[in-house]
């Protein structure tokens, strides 16, 4: 806990964002902008609980073809909050180790995260949009950057964290019921881009 994470300010975020929660469409080249000025580093115990920070997290969708990757957390998750929750989005951290200016760190962050989660074969990265969660004592400490990825499943790399299904995009709601909240918002993105109906 004592690693450095990348974070921006509460009351930044807010104005930055204008009070729009849940999926909210903002540019990357904003988002960029803000991340560069407003982001830095702190001791990840630090910020864990803290309302004045929230915690930059990349949160990626895997689609292969028409499929979808959905992943179970399983009891081994680090963060008890998640554990036995549905996912849509692979993510985490950003390090102070990862870059050197806050953007950097986050790409490169984005990078590390999905390749220590997922075995994959990657055609296309694209950004779609902010996620901001304010309903649980664990979304009102971190901020989504929600990004699509395309490209070949190989397979978990974290074989003991999670349980994995590739699923067609009309199977996929029957798990919404069960997901964790920012899985429900990447929902609502992905029907706002018409990747599902």
């Amino acid at each position: 806990m004592d690693e450095e994470i990348l974070v921006v300010p509460n009351d930044e975020l807010k104005n930055f964002l204008k009070g729009e929660t849940g999926f909210v469409l903002i540019e990357e080249e904003k988002v960029k902008d803000f991340i560069k000025t407003k982001g830095f580093f702190k001791k990840r115990g630090d910020v864990e609980e803290d309302e004045k920070y929230r915690q930059v997290i990349p949160y990626v969708v895997f689609m292969e073809e028409d499929k979808i990757l959905l992943l179970k957390r399983t009891e081994k998750q680090a963060e008890r909050r998640l554990r036995g929750k549905y996912s849509l989005g692979v993510g985490g951290h950003v390090r102070k180790g990862d870059g050197k200016d806050p953007w950097d760190a986050f790409l490169k962050g984005l990078e590390r995260e999905f390749n220590e989660e997922i075995d994959a074969t990657l055609e296309s990265l694209e950004y779609l949009g902010l996620i901001n969660d304010l309903s649980t004592p664990v979304s009102r400490v971190h901020v989504g950057l929600l990004y699509l990825a395309r490209g070949r499943f190989l397979g978990v790399r974290e074989e003991d964290m999670f349980q994995w299904k590739l699923l067609k995009k009309d199977e996929i709601k029957k798990f919404e019921g069960v997901m964790e909240g920012w899985s429900k918002i990447a929902l609502k993105a992905l029907k706002y881009y018409h990747l599902l109906s």
